[in-house]
């Protein structure tokens, strides 16, 4: 969940918590805790420190009392007639609602840090979400401007956001009978449905077989289009158009395939790079791609499916022109004597 939207949460549950005199305290409060995990940016220097330690510290079920203690005392020095435990109750509902919103995305989120780092996602809601944005907003919005009212608008809000939230539980129970159907997954296989941009109805279907990750775009919704053919966007303003088209109705969908490939020296020796390490701890569905010279230089190249564009297939596997931007893309370059001479994140569009 991005940070605004965080911030906009965590203030209308810490101000439907209390209508005492400090009450209105609790909007900033609620506020500025449910932004601070995000925080853990100051203290990332690199890309692949990103994917190994976001969500962690900051994003803990353990670290959250003292935390919100932390919060509390330095709210203290401008709120000095609100009493402490008070601060620390509308601090700690925004941590927890933090934690909360993120495990609902599908990113994954280590709320037993230090003791575990096993990641957790729902993938129940976008990363980006309008419409949990959008009722956060109005919600804080109206509190606002009818303040003797704050606590109902703000608990009727918070009820509001609890309902959409469900309804995405629901549908994404839906979207994974379905994908479970239409892709004949077999059991033991790994899979899932990740929530899409713009619409609760869209999903991307993921099943690891083993041998091969089956990809697919597919809406719910009443209002399913989709097209035989869809072509990629050519520029980033015809996005948002192009949506529909890549998004059939399940009993049209279509299943891309990609196959894993074999055993190599290459590839083996890319798995023991600790950068490769960090990489595969953090994906769900990795994807990796060998591509050996005849001098027995290569290149090996590891992608998270689920991060896979709508619009392009997966990096140096794609079909179409077009747009390319795929993050966490991170490739390896070997020489012949299989010396890594280059390695880091693909750079968006860029070989």
């Amino acid at each position: 969940m991005d940070t605004l939207s965080h911030g906009l949460a965590g203030t209308i549950l810490s101000r439907a918590s209390s209508d005492r005199p400090e009450a209105r305290g609790a909007f900033w409060v609620g506020a500025i805790a449910a932004m601070v995990p995000d925080l853990d940016f100051l203290f990332i220097a690199t890309r692949l420190d990103y994917l190994r330690d976001h969500r962690s510290w900051t994003h803990s079920f353990l670290v959250l009392p003292f935390l919100a203690l932390a919060i509390a005392l330095v709210a203290r020095l401008f709120l000095r007639k609100a009493p402490l435990a008070a601060l620390w109750l509308f601090a700690a509902l925004g941590l927890a609602s933090h934690i909360l919103f993120d495990w609902i995305t599908s990113f994954g989120i280590m709320f037993w840090t230090p003791l575990s780092r096993t990641r957790y996602a729902l993938d129940w809601v976008f990363i980006l979400d309008p419409f949990f944005t959008g009722i956060s907003l109005l919600t804080f919005a109206g509190a606002m401007v009818f303040r003797s009212r704050a606590r109902r608008i703000a608990a009727a809000g918070s009820l509001l956001l609890v309902l959409y939230i469900a309804a995405c539980a629901v549908l994404h129970a839906r979207a994974l009978a379905i994908w479970k159907r239409v892709d004949g997954v077999p059991a033991g296989a790994k899979c899932a449905v990740l929530p899409q941009f713009l619409s609760p109805f869209r999903w991307l279907g993921l099943t690891d077989r083993g041998t091969e990750v089956d990809v697919a775009f597919f809406d719910i919704g009443p209002f399913a289009r989709g097209v035989q053919n869809p072509q990629p966007p050519q520029k980033w303003s015809e996005i948002l158009k192009s949506l529909s088209d890549f998004y059939p109705p399940p009993a049209r969908v279509r299943i891309q395939r990609f196959p894993k490939p074999p055993a190599s020296a290459p590839l083996a020796t890319a798995r023991a790079l600790p950068d490769w390490i960090i990489y595969l701890n953090f994906a769900r569905f990795p994807l990796e791609t060998v591509d050996a010279e005849p001098d027995g230089s290569a290149a090996v190249i590891v992608q998270d499916l689920r991060f896979l564009p709508w619009f392009t297939g997966p990096w140096e596997r794609g079909e179409g022109g077009g747009l390319r931007r795929e993050p966490f893309v991170y490739r390896v370059r070997f020489d012949a004597g299989l010396r890594a001479v280059e390695r880091g994140f693909v750079r968006d569009g860029r070989r």
